[in-house]
């Protein structure tokens, strides 16, 4: 099953401030990284220090392995929770076939939708094109930006603006195998109503590796403290 097919990969996030390059590894309990560069440069010495030490301290404290992991997982979550409410949140219109092969559609919020969590109350105000991959029945990719302002937390918490963009991608990285290897947001805001947002990420997932099934977190953490950048 796809789900007990594990990988390691690497990922590279960039933000306002530059980028992270991280490789990845997804353990039994969860996934595990390493950072490997920083604004696409090798590390400095000093935080190549950095992560050494932190790769070992979860070798020594069970407990903070265990509270990587655990939010690893929450943001696993999130995505996973936005991805599965697409075919509640909108109405699709199909549009063609696509020179790939995938099925084009345009698509727009379902009045029906009611979202229960912060994430996805994102979806009320949002439209934009959605590729699905025919033989996999999966969604390939998806852009969209909002076409009006949004609150999310009921209006208490803040809103974001009208503008702002997202899209991602999904591809089969082995047979019948498929992972998020895009992942852009760029959305502006207010938090409180007073306090400025800006959310912006992207991210690229490449490179990806099968290992050994059952492969533990301590075991990840070991192999991710013995990995050299000059590999």
């Amino acid at each position: 099953m796809e789900s007990q097919r594990t990988f390691r990969f690497s990922q590279r996030i960039e933000f306002q401030r530059g980028s992270e390059t991280r490789m990845v590894i997804e353990a039994t309990e969860g996934r595990i990284d390493r950072m490997i560069a920083a604004n696409d440069q090798p590390l400095t010495p000093i935080r190549e220090k950095q992560e050494q030490e932190r790769l070992s301290k979860f070798l020594l404290d069970k407990t903070t392995l265990e509270k990587e992991i655990s939010e690893q997982r929450v943001d696993d979550a999130r995505r996973e929770l936005l991805i599965a409410n697409l075919p509640n949140a909108f109405i699709l219109t199909f549009s063609c076939m696509d020179a790939g092969g995938r099925l084009k559609f345009s698509f727009s919020p379902n009045p029906r939708f009611y979202p229960k969590s912060r994430e996805t109350q994102i979806l009320t105000g949002m439209q934009g094109w959605l590729w699905i991959d025919p033989i996999s029945e999966r969604i390939a990719e998806i852009e969209g930006e909002l076409f009006r302002d949004v609150n999310f937390g009921w209006g208490i918490l803040g809103r974001l603006y009208k503008g702002g963009r997202f899209k991602v991608v999904q591809s089969e990285i082995s047979p019948g195998v498929w992972r998020i290897t895009t992942l852009n947001v760029d959305f502006t805001g207010k938090v409180m109503l007073f306090k400025s947002l800006r959310i912006f990420q992207k991210q690229t997932v490449t490179g990806f590796v099968a290992i050994p099934s059952g492969t533990n977190a301590r075991r990840a953490v070991e192999e991710l403290l013995s990995y050299r950048v000059s590999n």
